[in-house]
This record gives structure tokens, sequence and C-alpha cells, in this order.
């Protein structure tokens, strides 16, 4: 009785190496990665309105200048000075 366990366990356990063998011998495909052609970029305004996310018009058309091949643009990070001015890193996205 034992021994048809063990036998049957064992056949199971090489079917199973033998269906993973298959799969692994496939070839993988590799597809290149998607990498934007712009880099982020920085530009300082003076704040206005008491707000650092509100952009002056003539920093956005600047903004839609740079990424003009873009649909949209994202700010990454912010930073405010004492003088009240604030520099922002964007990046342009597809």
């Amino acid at each position: 009785m034992y021994k048809v366990l063990i036998i049957m366990c064992l056949l199971l356990f090489l079917s199973n190496c033998n269906q993973h063998t298959k799969i692994s011998n496939k070839e993988n495909i590799v597809l290149p990665p998607i990498t934007y052609q712009e880099k982020p970029f920085e530009i300082k305004w003076k704040i206005e309105k008491n707000s650092i996310t509100n952009i002056p018009s003539n920093i956005k058309d600047k903004i839609k200048n740079i990424c003009k091949n873009h649909n949209k643009v994202v700010l990454m990070k912010i930073k405010t000075y004492a003088d009240d001015t604030a520099k922002g890193t964007f990046d342009c996205r597809i």
C-alpha cells in the first residue's frame, strides 16, 4: 500500500517538473524600456496671492513651450525662499 503511494507521489512530482521545464524553455520576449527624452527642468517664479502652487501665466507659457511635444506637465518638487520666490522642478509626460 505504501509503495503504491510513494510511486504515485514520485510520478506526480516528475510530471510537474516536466511541465515547468517546458515553460522555461520558451524564449522570453524583451521589450525596450519606455524612456522619456526630456529631463526634469527647473523654473523660478515670484509667489503671488500667497500660494506657491499658483503659477503665473508667463511661467505657464514657458512650461508649455518647453513641453510642446508632450500632453502633461508634472510639478515634481518645489522649494520656497525668503524673498517670496519659488523654484519648481517640472517633468513633461506623454
